[in-house]
């Protein structure tokens, strides 16, 4: 997306810049569905306010981020003291459950909403926190097929907080924003904490032109040669599309939440920004639904790719049994023992000439048969419009 004061791209992985295999993708679809990672569902009983990390939690790794109109430093390590400085704390991994805690605390986080930082399979959301915003994004990190990771972004005067549950992001392009320090981007953690939603919704761009690709080439394999299991690809397809669904329907409440006039923390002047985020979130949805009715218009293309198939070889059957009816009625009729002294008997089964002139005149039928076909225009066809366009 470009804004009015500073343009910026994402660096996506190679996997998302790269042509697609259509093939291997359609293999991978078959087979996300026995190794995609289920949630950890949350123990029955326990305290709304316990913490429950992941089992497979990675490493916890924060990063500080303390910039302003003047300055920008990374560090390690809490910095001290930022009088007049923005901070972006950037957490990855869930491990350290403990100092994540500790840390959300400090910034004035309630016991609720720190246990449900730890919690990996919410829906896209928005709530407030006394004077934070708390919103949770679903962000893409490959497809197809389709995985996503969760991240959480929360909102402060002078500080933006960003927990994510793996090592992947998106987030290289407003990192170098920062370094450069263009445009507005340094100037409020509001207009940071826009920036980072933004780099989220816009990642899901390039997948769903893969998405759209993988469409068209199972079209085209339907239209060249159907087959029994484009069924099953088409449906894995239909699934992967439900999943990017489920992701992106929720960001709609997500970011109107943010555009309300009882939202303090965000300042009016991103209201715009906003709600250019919005149209991208629309748009996205657009797409999917334009590729799930597509998707399902495959699944009719294929039944009639089949059954155009067999009616083809129906009509060749029926051809070939059509061209074989005169030729038994001939061989039937010179095939009965009539005694040939009667005068009202087939003269031909005393002649000598008897056999040819019979088969003469199954091939001869069988010829006629054949060319009414032809000119008819059931058979021979591309010979026939081959030699219209010659003359």
């Amino acid at each position: 997306m470009h804004t009015i004061d500073d343009e910026h791209s994402f660096e996506n992985s190679d996997e998302m810049r790269n042509p697609i295999d259509k093939n291997s993708l359609l293999t991978a679809l078959r087979t996300v569905q026995d190794r995609r990672t289920r949630r950890q569902s949350r123990s029955v009983g326990t305290s709304p306010v316990a913490i429950e990390p992941p089992k497979d939690a990675h490493e916890t790794q924060v990063t500080w981020y303390r910039y302003g109109p003047k300055g920008y430093a990374v560090e390690t390590a809490r910095p001290g003291t930022h009088d007049g400085e923005l901070l972006w704390i950037d957490i990855c991994g869930l491990k350290d459950h403990l100092a994540i805690a500790e840390l959300a605390g400090g910034v004035g986080l309630s016991e609720l909403a720190i246990a449900d930082l730890f919690h990996l399979d919410q829906r896209a959301h928005t709530d407030f926190d006394g004077d934070l915003v708390l919103t949770v994004l679903r962000m893409p990190v490959s497809g197809p097929p389709f995985v996503a990771d969760q991240i959480t972004l929360l909102l402060g005067p002078d500080f933006v907080l960003t927990l994510r549950e793996g090592p992947r992001d998106c987030f290289e392009g407003v990192r170098k924003r920062l370094a450069g320090g263009a445009g507005r981007i340094r100037g409020s953690s509001a207009y940071l904490f826009y920036a980072l939603i933004d780099a989220i919704i816009d990642t899901y761009f390039p997948i769903l032109e893969r998405y759209g690709d993988l469409v068209e080439g199972l079209e085209e394999r339907i239209l060249q040669e159907p087959g029994d299991g484009v069924v099953r690809d088409i449906h894995l397809l239909k699934r992967e599309l439900l999943d990017l669904r489920h992701a992106l329907w929720p960001v709609r409440e997500a970011l109107a939440a943010l555009q309300r006039d009882d939202t303090p923390q965000v300042d009016e002047s991103l209201l715009p920004y906003l709600r250019d985020c919005s149209d991208h979130a629309f748009q996205l949805l657009d797409m999917v639904e334009v590729y799930r009715e597509t998707a399902q218009g495959l699944v009719d293309l294929q039944l009639s790719s089949i059954s155009n198939r067999m009616n083809e070889v129906m009509k060749v059957l029926t051809m070939i049994a059509t061209v074989f009816i005169p030729m038994t009625f001939i061989a039937g009729l010179y095939g009965m023992n009539f005694d040939r002294a009667s005068p009202y008997n087939l003269p031909e089964l005393g002649w000598r000439f008897g056999y040819a002139y019979a088969l003469g005149l199954m091939v001869a039928s069988a010829g006629a048969m054949t060319f009414l076909f032809w000119r008819l225009g059931w058979i021979f066809r591309r010979v026939r419009r081959s030699s219209e366009d010659d003359r």
